[in-house]
């Protein structure tokens, strides 16, 4: 199109849209249909497992240049916003994550090889290592935290188990002083 034309056509489009051409003026009626996850039916604020009855202690999202790449929730036997606590309790804890995007297998494995060296100077486990595979946007995860262990399952997979360290290492990539999103921190912390 011709730049006159291009000209006529943005005048036409402005003038029967109150000087904002049609096609965004239809920008937001269309991310508005777009589906959105159901927040409510993902964080109940009560939860059973393990035999323990667990409250849900907060809610935290981590961001990458402003875009949601997932949201955690943090269930604890009793609220606390003291990390170190929360940390060294022997309580059930779970943390459930759901991605926002598709993450790559091999940024999983190269971000836990580097938060395990970093974490407990340890290898990351070789089930744990195994289990890692591309994750599709919606994908949740829950990290169940027992005194003697911890237990990574997808939703309907079998969980891969860690140690009780490796699984207090891995909770405090979340919720600890050296966390790697400190609005995902807060969040889970209850404290934002």
């Amino acid at each position: 199109m011709a730049r006159d034309g291009l000209a006529a056509a943005w005048s036409e489009t402005s003038a029967r849209a109150g000087g904002v051409p049609r096609r965004l003026l239809a920008l937001p009626l269309l991310a508005a249909a777009l589906p959105r996850p159901a927040r409510a039916q993902e964080a109940p604020p009560v939860l059973e497992t393990a035999g323990r009855r667990l409250v849900l202690n907060g809610t935290g999202v981590r961001r990458f240049l402003g875009f949601e790449v997932l949201r955690g929730w943090l269930y604890l036997e009793g609220r606390s916003s003291d990390a170190e606590a929360i940390l060294a309790s022997p309580g059930v804890k779970l943390l459930r994550i759901r991605y926002s995007v598709d993450v790559p297998r091999s940024r999983l494995v190269s971000g836990w090889e580097d938060g395990f060296r970093d974490g407990c100077g340890c290898e990351m486990p070789a089930d744990f290592r195994a289990r890692l595979r591309d994750l599709p946007a919606g994908q949740v995860e829950d990290w169940l935290f027992l005194p003697d262990r911890a237990e990574i399952a997808y939703a309907g997979e079998p969980p891969v188990r860690v140690g009780a360290h490796q699984g207090r290492m891995m909770l405090a990539s979340f919720i600890g002083p050296d966390a790697s999103s400190a609005g995902l921190r807060r969040g889970l912390l209850g404290q934002g």
